[in-house]
C-alpha cells in the first residue's frame, strides 16, 4: 500500500475505485464497506483509494480539548486495517477551514476527480462540502452507498466503540470492531512492587494518541518479540499528576525476560473487575491469585 500526502498537483491517470470517510477504528461497519469496494474492485479489475483524514474532522468546528485527539487506533494500526482491507493508495487530506467550505461540487471538482474514480464507495451518511449534501452518480463516475450494519442495539459505529472501551467493556468494543482493541506501549522502570507481591509487572508509557480502557484489571494478551502470551494488566492513575494521567502495569504469564526499553502491545480482552483497596498485602496477593487464575481460564 502506497501512503501519500494530498496535494494540488496529485493525479491519478488509471482508474480507480475511491473510498470516502474517516474510519476511526476500522470497524466491522466500515469492513462491510470496504467488502463492497473489494468486490467492485475485482470485477472492474482496478486498484482501490482511500481519501481519508489524520485527525477527526470535529477539530476544526469544536472548542479543543485533549480528548479530541484520540483514536480507537494508532497511526500505524490504522494503516495496517487500511492495508488488510485492500486498499491500494492511501491519501491524507488535512480536514481544515478552507477544505470544510468548499461546497459538494468543488469537493468533486477538487478532490475526488483527481483520483479519476469510476467508482466512488462511500457509508450512507457520509455528506460532502459546506452544503452536507451526498455524493451523487455523474457521467464520470458511480457512487455506491452502503447501508448501516447494526446489531440488537443500533448501528456499529466508533462513537458506540468509544464509549464501551471508556467504560471498560472491551469485550463489546471487540465485538464491534471484529477484532482485540490495542494499546502500544514502551516498557520503564516503576516502582518494582508488583516484583515484591510475586507478580512482576511491566510498566507501559503510552505514546500513542488512543483512548485507554477505564480503570481495573483485565484479561489480555501481550505482543512482543513476534510473540503473543497471556496476562492481566491494570490500569490505575498516577497521584503524581492528581490521579488524572492513567498508569498501566501488565503482568505476563510464564515469562521472566528483562524488557526494559522494549515496545509491546496489550490486547485487551475482557474486564475482570474493578480496582479495590485492600487492607493488607495478603488480601491483595490472593485477589492478585484469582486475577490469574481468571485470566488462564479465559
Amino acid at each position: 500500500m502506497e501512503v501519500l500526502e494530498f496535494n494540488e498537483n496529485l493525479k491519478f491517470d488509471e482508474n480507480l475505485i475511491l473510498v470516502l470517510g474517516y474510519f476511526d477504528g476500522l470497524h466491522r461497519g466500515h469492513q462491510a464497506l470496504f467488502k463492497q469496494a473489494r468486490e467492485i474492485a475485482s470485477v472492474l479489475n482496478l486498484k482501490i483509494a482511500v481519501l481519508t483524514f489524520p485527525e477527526k474532522p470535529t477539530i476544526a468546528f469544536q472548542k479543543f480539548e485533549p480528548d479530541l485527539l484520540l483514536k480507537l487506533t494508532s497511526d500505524d494500526k490504522r494503516a495496517k486495517l487500511f492495508a488488510e482491507n485492500g486498499v491500494d493508495y492511501l491519501v491524507f487530506q488535512d480536514f481544515t477551514s478552507k477544505f470544510a467550505h468548499q461546497t459538494s461540487a468543488e469537493f468533486t471538482q477538487n478532490f475526488v476527480k483527481k483520483f479519476n474514480p469510476k467508482v466512488v464507495v462511500t457509508g450512507f451518511d457520509y455528506t460532502t462540502g459546506s452544503d452536507m449534501k451526498n455524493l451523487k452518480s455523474s457521467d464520470d463516475f458511480k457512487v455506491v452507498i452502503v447501508p448501516e450494519l447494526a446489531d440488537k442495539v443500533g448501528k456499529i459505529s466508533s462513537t458506540r466503540i468509544r464509549d464501551a472501551v471508556k467504560a471498560g467493556n472491551v469485550a463489546k468494543a471487540n465485538e464491534l470492531l471484529g477484532y482485540a482493541y490495542e494499546t502500544r506501549g514502551r516498557v520503564v522502570h516503576g516502582f518494582a512492587r508488583g516484583r515484591q507481591l510475586g507478580y512482576p509487572t511491566a510498566n507501559l508509557v503510552i505514546k500513542d494518541y488512543v483512548h485507554i480502557p477505564a480503570a481495573g484489571v483485565y484479561t489480555v494478551d501481550v505482543a512482543i518479540n513476534q510473540k503473543i502470551l497471556r496476562g492481566f494488566a491494570s490500569i490505575g492513575y498516577n497521584d503524581t499528576f492528581n490521579n488524572k494521567e492513567k498508569t498501566i502495569e501488565v503482568h505476563i504469564f510464564d515469562f521472566s525476560e528483562e524488557i526494559y526499553g522494549e515496545e509491546l502491545t496489550i490486547l485487551w480482552l475482557d474486564k475482570i473487575r474493578d480496582m479495590i483497596k485492600f487492607d493488607g498485602i495478603d488480601s491483595l496477593i490472593a485477589q492478585m491469585k484469582s486475577d490469574e487464575t481468571t485470566a488462564r481460564n479465559w
